[in-house]
């Protein structure tokens, strides 16, 4: 994570569903974990609108759809989303089920998450190599989008 000179403020969305890709995301607070993440300028927010990055873990359901996106919604730009495991992802083995309730939609059909973590749950090493590369993609430049405004 070279060139970051702040800390790179994360905000850890659990749609509901299974806990285990939630659990493994708490793992990195642990003493194990939390040193790296310091290390990175990893800090954890509690207020979406406070963070550069958002990791979503559980499962898309039509139920919690409204208050996902609108949680989304309250996220600065720029930001970095991160789905991690395969139930975020895809639904995982919920959406195979064709479990009632389940988003008949992938994440991906409502928002563009810039790097995903498979895994059902994925590893604690492999939520920090997202952090990094979440990192790595806030410090590249954008391009603008031109404003419209009501004439």
């Amino acid at each position: 994570m070279a060139g970051i000179d702040r800390s790179l403020f994360v905000y850890h969305l659990h749609m509901g569903g299974p806990d285990s890709d939630a659990l493994e995301w708490r793992a990195l607070r642990s003493s194990r974990f939390a040193p790296r993440l310091a290390q990175m300028g990893v800090q954890h927010v509690e207020n979406a609108s406070e963070a550069d990055v958002v990791v979503l873990t559980g499962v898309l359901t039509r139920r919690n759809l409204d208050a996902v996106l609108t949680e989304l919604a309250r996220v600065p730009s720029p930001s970095a989303v991160i789905a991690a495991g395969d139930a975020a992802i895809n639904g995982g083995q919920w959406a195979k089920l064709a479990l009632p309730g389940v988003s008949e939609y992938p994440l991906a059909h409502y928002l563009d998450a810039q790097v995903t973590v498979p895994g059902d749950p994925p590893t604690p090493q492999a939520l920090i190599a997202a952090l990094a590369a979440a990192a790595e993609i806030l410090l590249k430049p954008r391009e603008r989008i031109a404003q419209w405004a009501d004439e």
